[in-house]
């Protein structure tokens, strides 16, 4: 059975007395599409669920980190506002966490909006008494349910209920955050609007990382070119065979409140502008938990053999680079508990068998490598951080450059960095040009301790001073390696099919024979980790953004201008050589 009360209100949506004015026989088919929509929500099913969870699904976790700003009261926001959780979206256990702690800490229900294919006989029913509602993958081309879920958001503000949604529309199976749909932001503003006496909209992003997902086998096959597996909700269940392992620490951290209380001019772009702030937001409170550092420090040696003692070493230097940036951290890494976490860490994925214990009794040395299998895995949480070291991964090799005199003055300078926002805006939502160029100098500013207020100072400065800048950042020299690997062996394999019109297909079919021979025999391919097939469909775009390539209406790719790929080709090599001789340079020269 479904409320009355729900369905009436949703009904009495005014853009839909409006159509039913003139399409009456719709209101059958509205009915409809309420009761596909609503999850009758039950606070004593919510607790309830709390309870099970304490005593089955808490076990496998080592516990919940929640960080929330100071002084924020839900239950004082909730008067003042209508509120909006927007979090990233990493693992089906993100349902269960956030709707957990929201009831654990603050004693508040919330409806979250949830994939119409967890809506199946019988978890749908039991997911809608825990505050699930459900929505259809696509449905542009149905107007009349697009208006009734739009009711149905509006029944939601208007009776005052805290509203959840992943703005990412679905989990991210790299690790790293996926751009924002905007229907649900579009819809919450056109349906606030419809409201008579309206609190302003309150959205508060919600950045999650996991020390581990238990899907990480599933999302790394994906990665590898096997078919994705349709999300249902039985997967849920699946969460019940991992018993045996441990999946560490939740992290939670509430971001400030953006507050919205209509909006003027073009509605696209009002949503738009919405969904980019509350994206960059939940990016950058993204927490460098001790998992994702420790796989950003393996990963980024090729062979990921290294001693407890390089570990310790090389993550102090990337503390010390997030404490001075403000990068967020999790507790656990404050100074004074990073090495019990980082060790908690490691024994987690050797645990997990994602890392093995390597002993060399000649050497009288103990060494931990990423097993080569299980890279991909790995990659996941390196990437859940990798976009806040974009700017010193850059910087390398803008040194290096510098260095050896391909950048002479700031022109030079400035076009370099705009070329590497270019390739690498296709794999994360960046900044812009602006708020990068602060952003290196506040990296110069930490690494000589004095202000720097433009590009130009930097070539004034001493090889001493470059040499003690790249120090500070060396850590970060080869966390891009593994992408420019990848839009390498994309380069060759367009090269491959340059007499050819090939489509998506051919192409990701090219990249798998070519990366294979590459890794074994190549002096290029380097890391395993490289060959990512939603990565390798994005420089498809890529190429075609650069006018190598032409997109055809059929689909099809033609090679266009086979000058300029080979100059890509050349280019990428010479990124991949330039980090390894900046890594060489100063992880040698330096301990």
């Amino acid at each position: 059975m479904f409320s009355d009360e729900a369905l009436n209100l949703v009904l009495a949506y005014p853009k839909l007395q409006e159509r039913f004015k003139t399409k009456p026989e719709e209101i059958t088919k509205a009915k409809k599409h309420f009761k596909e929509i609503h999850g009758e929500f039950s606070p004593t099913v919510v607790k309830a669920t709390a309870n099970f969870i304490d005593a089955t699904f808490a076990k496998l976790y080592d516990g919940v980190n929640l960080e929330v700003p100071e002084g924020m009261d839900f239950k004082k926001l909730k008067e003042k506002y209508h509120i909006v959780l927007v979090p990233n979206h990493q693992s089906h256990a993100d349902y269960i966490a956030l709707t957990y702690m929201m009831f654990k800490e603050f004693e508040i229900g919330i409806r979250v909006a949830a994939g119409i294919n967890l809506n199946v006989f019988p978890l749908g029913q039991l997911f809608g008494k825990g505050g699930a509602f459900f929505i259809r993958r696509s449905f542009t081309a149905d107007q009349l349910y697009k208006l009734t879920f739009e009711a149905y958001i509006h029944y939601l503000l208007q009776t005052g209920q805290v509203v959840e949604f992943f703005f990412e529309g679905g989990r991210t199976r790299t690790g790293k955050l996926l751009k924002p749909k905007f229907g649900l932001f579009q819809m919450l503003l056109e349906s606030h609007a419809q409201l008579k006496i309206a609190k302003p909209l309150m959205f508060i992003p919600v950045s999650l990382a996991h020390e581990h997902i238990p899907e990480e086998r599933s999302h790394a096959r994906e990665l590898g070119g096997a078919k994705k597996e349709p999300e249902k909700a039985t997967q849920l269940l699946k969460l019940f065979k991992l018993f045996n392992k441990r999946l560490g620490t939740i992290h939670i951290h509430f971001g400030e409140g953006i507050i919205v209380n209509g909006f003027e001019g073009d509605l696209k772009e009002a949503t738009q502008n919405l969904a980019f702030t509350c994206f960059r937001a939940v990016g950058k409170n993204m927490p460098i938990t001790p998992s994702s550092l420790l796989a950003l420090i393996m990963l980024d040696e090729p062979s990921g053999a290294i001693t407890w003692k390089q570990i310790e070493e090389r993550a102090i230097d990337v503390i010390d680079y997030c404490l001075a940036l403000k990068v967020p951290l999790t507790p656990s890494l404050k100074p004074e508990f990073f090495t019990d976490s980082l060790r908690s860490a490691l024994d987690l994925f050797i645990g997990n068998k994602k890392i093995e214990v390597l002993k060399r009794e000649k050497l009288n040395q103990v060494f931990y490598a990423i097993k080569g299998e299980h890279r991909t895995e790995v990659l996941y949480h390196k990437n859940m951080i990798l976009h806040h070291f974009l700017v010193p991964a850059i910087i390398n090799a803008t040194w290096f450059n510098v260095f050896n005199g391909s950048i002479n003055d700031g022109m030079h300078l400035t076009r370099f960095l705009m070329n590497k926002r270019k390739e690498l805006k296709y794999e994360f939502y960046l900044p812009g040009m602006k708020d990068m160029i602060q952003e290196a100098l506040n990296v110069m500013t930490f690494a000589l301790g004095r202000k720097f207020e433009s590009l130009e100072e930097c070539m004034k400065l001493s090889s001493q001073d470059l040499y003690q800048i790249a120090t500070k950042v060396r850590r970060f020299s080869t966390a891009l390696s593994y992408l420019y690997e990848t839009y390498y062996i994309s380069s060759l394999s367009v090269k491959y099919l340059a007499n050819e019109n090939f489509t998506q297909e051919r192409f990701l079919q090219v990249t798998k024979e070519l990366f294979q021979l590459e890794l074994e025999h190549g002096r290029v391919v380097k890391y395993p980790e490289a060959f990512a097939v939603p990565i390798l469909k994005e420089t498809l775009v890529y190429h075609t953004s650069q006018k190598v390539l032409e997109r055809h209406a059929d689909r099809t790719f033609k090679v266009v201008d086979p000058v300029k790929l080979d100059e890509s080709i050349d280019k990428f090599v010479r990124d991949l050589n330039d980090q390894v001789a900046i890594n060489l340079k100063f992880n040698r020269a330096l301990p």
